[in-house]
């Protein structure tokens, strides 16, 4: 996984109509970038993630709109790549010779309220102030 991800994430690229990159869908070709990682691994994590009821409403939400505009693939937003990129980190910390999907499960459901849109704007917000050179807590 890219150590890098959250900013990568968090410093996209002003959107040509000033709207907020964040805000926007991105295709799932672009997640892996972000995460470094493999659509395969993306699939994995992403069954996890459908544990929180937030990343499950807008999975939803995306299927349906990818389906109701004849789209090729449901798009991805930066929050679901957060929440992905979270779990990926579980993963990796998680020693190897161990069922890691069953333990990574029992933290995520024990920790839903980490995962929360709330979570990753306070995360974003943090990550955009401390990029900023500003040295206030944000938490």
């Amino acid at each position: 996984m890219e150590s890098g991800w959250r900013k990568q994430l968090f410093n996209q690229k002003q959107s040509q109509s000033g709207v907020n990159p964040l805000v926007l869908p991105m295709s799932k070709a672009k997640a892996v970038k972000i995460l470094g990682i493999c659509p395969r691994t993306l699939e994995r994590w992403a069954k996890v993630a459908s544990l929180i009821p937030e990343y499950r409403l807008i999975l939803i939400r995306m299927q349906a709109l990818a389906q109701e505009k004849n789209l090729r693939a449901a798009p991805i937003t930066s929050y679901q790549v957060w929440v992905v990129g979270k779990i990926g980190e579980l993963f990796g910390d998680i020693t190897q010779g161990i069922d890691k999907k069953a333990l990574v499960e029992a933290i995520v459901e024990a920790n839903k309220v980490e995962y929360t849109r709330a979570q990753f704007e306070q995360e974003q917000l943090g990550f955009t102030s401390h990029s900023l050179g500003e040295t206030h807590y944000v938490g």
